[in-house]
């Protein structure tokens, strides 16, 4: 290839480009004149038939043929029309030679009197052999004297196309072929084109260049920070204490940091597997654990919950705070979940719940402890029954024997009484010797039965070793009162009241027995009959 070979091709490519386009215009200009000169036809034809119309609108009201095959000759003898025929409502009233009806203009008749009648209709058939040979001559005619005056232009135009555009353009490319991205380079305008469309072509290209190199020395800043910010943040992510996770909306967990691979392993938890299922295998209660992902996905703000898990290398509970944050990226959803190990708190909360809650020589309720799920029972409203037990001749046996054997016959009782109760029930040791029990039951009958039942345990013997290490048996009584809710009180501080009323009640009788509150009798408190040692 020369050094001119762009020039010359881009000269050939116009040159055929002009022929081509010479040849192409001429074509349809001829097509254009033909079809023009064939409706200019058909326009005469209708011209034609419309100066006719008059006379033929009365020739088809009268049905005269005379006056129809005089206007039909007429029409034929003009050089455009081949045949012509007219028709009124009825029949035809005239044809020319050769006639038919194939392509024919087709003129309605109106009533000479009525205009909005029609009485016939004149069939004109054009002459289309006289008419396309007629349009060819003059568009032919025309296409010579366009052609005649359009190449000496097109052979001109490519010329200066040329030296004005193709030459500066091919000096343009040279410069611009040796432009380095990212490097400032100045083009130089070519000659004479200071203020045209090439010199601006020059110019914005030179700012582009400018903006380009200052844009890739932008890009190289930004992308040094961003790699710096990138590799302090993922320190700060793989090195965080906090257990982290990076999870897709679908369960794909993308990130993990040490603490959370650290934490999640010693759960057996695999990474691998999808959140939150892999947790929810081994969740005290995955259901809500799926509903609260699905609560954070929907809603656009932090949630956060405690839940219980059992660790299947330990067979150990292990309690873990899950904070989980919605995030949104080109429109791809994530969940950011902080992890928590709370198993320590928790069970420093539990300790100190026993403690607040329960009775620390028995291990039974507490005051405290019991006061709270009775007043749960009371919020919820269901009925229970409430037992006062009050110990009879438990003072002598802390005065014969000692304290210890007294503590011990305290435990030996709540012992005893734990096994004849159920779990959801409760027993508190309500004061030194007092016992509360409260169960959901409220039938007469059976609250006899039930206090039978708890005085033959309270009376079960304790065995115990004096100092002289002798083994006696001990054994002491109870009186115990009964009231029941909603029946005799629905406040917990009014239904405590009536139970010691109905215990004293047998305190001052022979004790050792039981009694269920009756607000018919309240001095005479329906003592029943209990178990006597």
């Amino acid at each position: 290839m020369t050094r001119y070979g762009l020039i010359v091709r881009l000269a050939l490519v116009l040159v055929i480009s002009t022929c081509v386009f010479s040849l192409l215009y001429a074509k349809l200009y001829h097509d254009h004149i033909f079809e023009r000169e064939l409706a200019r036809s058909s326009t005469i034809i209708g011209q034609i038939g419309q100066t006719v119309s008059a006379s033929s609108s009365i020739a088809t009201y009268l049905n005269d043929k005379d006056l129809a095959v005089e206007v039909i000759n007429g029409l034929i003898s003009n050089d455009i029309i081949s045949s012509a025929a007219m028709k009124s409502e009825e029949k035809w009233l005239a044809q020319s030679v050769g006639f038919k009806t194939d392509n024919a203009t087709i003129i309605k008749l109106n009533h000479p009197f009525l205009f909005n009648e029609i009485v016939g209709e004149i069939y004109i058939q054009p002459n289309s052999v006289f008419i396309e040979q007629n349009a060819r001559d003059i568009a032919r005619s025309s296409v010579k004297t366009l052609m005649i005056v359009i190449i000496p232009i097109l052979v001109i135009f490519t010329i200066l196309t040329h030296f004005l555009v193709t030459k500066p353009l091919s000096i343009l490319n040279k410069q611009i072929a040796q432009v380095i991205p990212g490097a400032p380079l100045k083009l130089e305008i070519p000659n004479g084109h200071d203020s045209s469309e090439i010199g601006d072509i020059a110019n914005n290209t030179n700012q582009l260049i400018a903006k380009t190199a200052a844009m890739f020395e932008q890009e190289r800043r930004l992308r040094a920070d961003i790699e710096a910010l990138e590799k302090r943040f993922r320190l700060m992510f793989e090195r965080s204490s906090s257990p982290t996770l990076l999870v897709k909306d679908k369960g794909e967990v993308l990130l993990a940091n040490d603490a959370a691979c650290d934490l999640l392993a010693g759960m057996g938890i695999d990474l691998e597997e999808f959140f939150p299922e892999s947790f929810g295998r081994y969740c005290q209660t995955p259901d809500i654990l799926y509903t609260f992902t699905e609560h954070t996905l929907a809603l656009n703000q932090p949630t956060q919950s405690e839940f219980e898990f059992t660790n299947p290398l330990t067979e150990q509970p292990v309690w873990l705070s899950i904070i989980m944050l919605r995030l949104e990226s080109n429109g791809q959803l994530y969940l950011q979940i902080f992890l928590s190990d709370i198993t320590m708190r928790k069970t420093v909360f539990q300790e100190l719940n026993i403690k607040a809650n329960r009775d620390k020589l028995t291990g039974l309720y507490n005051r405290h402890g019991a006061e709270i799920k009775l007043n749960e029972w009371l919020n919820d409203a269901l009925p229970f029954s409430l037992f006062i037990v009050d110990l009879d001749e438990f003072k002598p046996v802390n005065d014969i024997y000692g304290h210890n054997a007294g503590d011990k016959m305290l435990r030996h009782i709540a012992k005893q009484i734990t096994k004849r109760v159920r779990d959801k029930d409760i027993v508190c040791r309500w004061g030194g010797d007092e016992f509360l029990i409260a169960l959901h039951c409220v039938e007469k009958e059976k609250l006899h039965q039930i206090a039978a039942n708890l005085l033959a345990a309270i009376n079960t013997e304790m065995l115990w070793q004096t100092n002289e290490t002798k083994n006696i048996h001990i054994s002491v009584g109870a009186s115990v009162g009964v009231a029941s809710y909603p029946k005799d009180a629905k406040e917990l501080g009014q239904l405590i009241e009536y139970a010691d009323k109905a215990m004293y009640a047998v305190k001052r009788g022979k004790k050792n027995a039981f009694a269920v509150y009756s607000i018919d009798d309240e001095n005479n408190t329906n003592l029943s009959k209990g178990v006597s040692r």
